[in-house]
């Protein structure tokens, strides 16, 4: 596990001063939202070290590079626009048709199935309120918060789930605990951390629903960006195949935890409808 080891130790640092400036043309500068790739519970520790390997699996094509965050902080809708307007080289995000159409998606599924499963944060205590939700329809008589600008909002909006949409993030969690909605809807790989950075809210996982519905997160090049496209879905298949992308993705304890739970014979699974059906993996 050496290259894991060496992967955490480099993925969050900055571009050596020589690279792109002339002195190594085989070096390329790919820009990428890497913010928090050092910390483990944030969701670009796991992206920054799969991107990583995809792009040391294909240097003997396309050479050396670096990765550096963009100079400025974007976000959702935000950093769609870098990508599209070459302030960022290569994102991560949940797939829908608009994406697909404005931006180059590189189709190799980078959370498996893991993706399609969500769990609720609720207030602790409320277990009562969720303990009679067996289908869709008991679940709508619940409100549920969600970020307006995920592709989440629209599915639960097209599921007749009644929910309070804001912009942003960290406010969603505050939201919850001031009694705004019922519950907030988490990737499964994502919700223990979540739970554990807000603390003071005194939130807890709902014991027994699981949301589940197509959903595929991909890398994201731009449109015309052929030569990065082509490096990341050669370099993903690579690690496929050296069994280095699956190493990885154990390697995260909260995706250890998502597996456990859909092993779990205690948890109701509601299935909801989308729409649009992602392109096939």
């Amino acid at each position: 596990m050496a290259w894991l080891l060496t992967l955490c130790g480099a993925a969050a640092a900055g571009c050596d001063s020589t690279c792109g400036q002339g002195d190594s043309a085989e070096c390329v500068v790919i820009t990428a939202p890497i913010y928090h790739a050092a910390e483990p519970t944030d969701d670009a520790y796991y992206f920054t070290r799969l991107l990583k390997l995809a792009l040391d699996a294909t240097t003997d094509e396309y050479g050396d590079y670096c990765l550096e965050p963009p100079a400025v902080y974007f976000a959702d809708d935000r950093l769609k626009a870098s990508l599209q307007q070459g302030q960022v080289d290569v994102i991560w995000l949940v797939t829908d048709q608009t994406s697909e159409r404005q931006m180059r998606a590189i189709h190799v599924p980078l959370l498996g199935e893991l993706n399609h499963y969500r769990m609720l944060l609720i207030r602790r205590g409320d277990d009562s309120k969720f303990a009679a939700v067996q289908t869709l329809e008991d679940l709508q008589g619940l409100t549920g918060g969600m970020n307006a600008q995920w592709v989440d909002a629209s599915i639960m909006a097209d599921n007749g789930l009644p929910y309070v949409a804001v912009t942003g993030y960290g406010k969603l969690f505050r939201m919850l605990a001031a009694g705004r909605f019922d519950y907030f809807s988490r990737g499964i790989h994502q919700i223990t951390s979540e739970l554990y950075f807000y603390p003071e809210l005194d939130l807890a996982i709902e014991p027994h629903i699981l949301l589940k519905y197509p959903s595929y997160t991909y890398f994201f090049v731009r449109r015309g960006d052929q030569p990065l496209a082509e490096r990341l879905a050669l370099g993903l298949r690579r690690a496929q195949q050296t069994g280095q992308f699956a190493a990885l993705y154990q390697s995260i304890p909260r995706f250890q935890w998502a597996e456990q739970q859909l092993n779990s014979e205690h948890r109701k699974v509601i299935e909801l409808e989308r729409d649009w059906a992602e392109a096939a993996p």
